[in-house]
């Protein structure tokens, strides 16, 4: 075969090859028998060959990226479980945060970790030209914010996984996403900062805005609050847009299709870092999905078409889930019906006046 005669990968190709090479590969475990590893030994010597060969093509240094970092960790990981708030650093060890101070912020240097106002920890950065990458699991029902350590506020909202370093190395800062975050990025024009999801990538130097991210969802959006962003989708051939304040952008990942929308609802995106939901025009099983997410507490709509109703309103999250459903159930007409850790919501009843 005459490999001269092949198109050259894109940087976005690269990319998502190197993720899927490495997200299979980082599924073997070492702890697996001698005779399981014999039977693969043939295939596991063939991929190391393929690997190093797309190493020689991606990242000529030992640097390990964000990207690699995430594709093998993803197999090992459940935002679902645990019911605290977990910091998992480079070397290991995990912080386990408590519910009424679950803040954390990074020295400039990146190797002091103050969690709200009290406890600190001395993080270990080996060596100054490496990054050491840190991870944040937020289960649902809880939320929590950080200062990284180049300034840059971000609130993460129930169910997500956020990924970053421990201070940034290079001409990029990146990040990753998988759920929903409120980012106030610091401005530095000779570093732009970058927030990788599953289905895009944005680009921004300083800028406030919210990405969602979650995997169960079909779409991936990103609303801009203030500033410039630049967004590419690499799944839909690398298309990219910038985006304007009160915009927008939205990729499904089963059509691939791209929406933009304009002057769109602020407090629908930004409004649970304040401790309210704000909607408008929108159906109740969307409500239901976003009230689950956020108490951690599963919400479902008995009847397709009482879960297609529309509806706008303002819920102060500060109140407990059962009030918070009944007061929407009044507005709504649904009934509530509890079930151990799960909540149905049913069609109200009304009773017909009786004919004359």
């Amino acid at each position: 075969m005459n490999f001269s005669d092949k198109k050259p990968l894109s940087d976005i190709e690269r990319q998502e090859l190197k993720g899927r090479i490495l997200k299979s590969a980082g599924i073997v475990r070492k702890d697996r028998k001698r005779k399981q590893r014999a039977k693969l030994l043939y295939g596991v010597a063939a991929s190391i060959v393929i690997l190093f060969g797309v190493f020689s093509v991606f990242d000529r240094s030992s640097e390990q990226s964000l990207q690699d970092f995430v594709a093998e960790d993803s197999p090992f990981v459940d935002v679902s479980s645990g019911s605290h708030v977990t910091v998992v650093l480079g070397e290991g060890k995990k912080i386990q945060l408590k519910e009424k101070n679950n803040t954390l912020k990074y020295s400039p240097t990146g190797d002091d970790v103050q969690v709200g106002t009290g406890e600190k920890y001395r993080q270990t950065l080996k060596d100054e030209d490496k990054p050491v990458f840190n991870t944040i699991l937020v289960p649902y029902g809880k939320r929590t914010d950080l200062t990284l350590s180049d300034g840059t506020k971000v609130w993460i909202n129930s169910g997500s996984r956020f990924v970053y370093p421990a201070v940034f190395k290079g001409d990029n800062r990146e990040v990753y996403l998988e759920g929903e975050a409120i980012f106030d990025v610091t401005h530095n024009s000779q570093r732009p900062f970058k927030v990788l999801c599953s289905n895009q990538e944005v680009k921004v130097l300083g800028t406030v805005f919210s990405i969602n991210n979650y995997d169960v969802d079909e779409k991936t959006s990103t609303v801009l609050k203030s500033g410039s962003v630049l967004i590419t989708y690499p799944k839909n051939e690398g298309k990219s847009f910038k985006i304007t304040p009160g915009t927008r952008s939205s990729y499904n990942s089963t059509t691939k299709e791209i929406e933009i929308q304009h002057a769109v609802n602020m407090d629908e995106y930004f409004g649970w870092r304040e401790g309210f939901f704000s909607f408008k025009n929108n159906d109740l099983k969307y409500i239901a999905t976003k009230l689950s997410r956020y108490y951690g507490v599963e919400i479902s709509v008995r009847g397709e078409q009482m879960g297609k109703e529309t509806y706008s309103g303002r819920i102060d999250l500060k109140e407990e889930v059962n009030i918070v459903i009944q007061t929407l159930g009044k507005v709504c007409h649904f009934s509530m019906e509890r079930q151990a850790d799960k909540i149905i919501l049913t069609p109200q009843q009304i009773n017909k006046m009786p004919s004359q």
